[in-house]
């Protein structure tokens, strides 16, 4: 039988401790992987809805949209064209 020196003993154990290390960092990880997936897959739709509603937000804010809305929710009129008169005369006097 070959006698293993003590840098062959010393190289097989670190060898031995680097695999269980690895495996056992690899055990706890791969879950926290799987799980940031999940995460950045829900944060991107997460993201896309808020887009939509910003878009829609932006739209019912258009000025064009609260007329309309005025006009057939509400029944409000479209304001009729307004005429100034120009009276001139020294007789009418302004009361505060």
């Amino acid at each position: 039988m070959r006698k293993i020196n003590t840098t062959q003993k010393v190289f097989l154990i670190t060898t031995i401790i680097f695999f269980v290390a690895q495996l056992i960092v690899n055990s706890k990880l791969s879950p926290l992987g799987t799980q940031l997936q999940n995460l950045n897959s829900e944060k991107e739709y997460l993201v896309e809805v808020n887009n939509n509603i910003n878009e829609q937000l932006a739209k019912l804010n258009s000025i064009v949209v609260v007329k309309e809305l005025a006009q057939k929710r509400l029944n409000f009129d479209k304001a009729s064209a307004q005429s100034t008169i120009y009276i001139q005369t020294e007789n009418v006097l302004a009361e505060r």
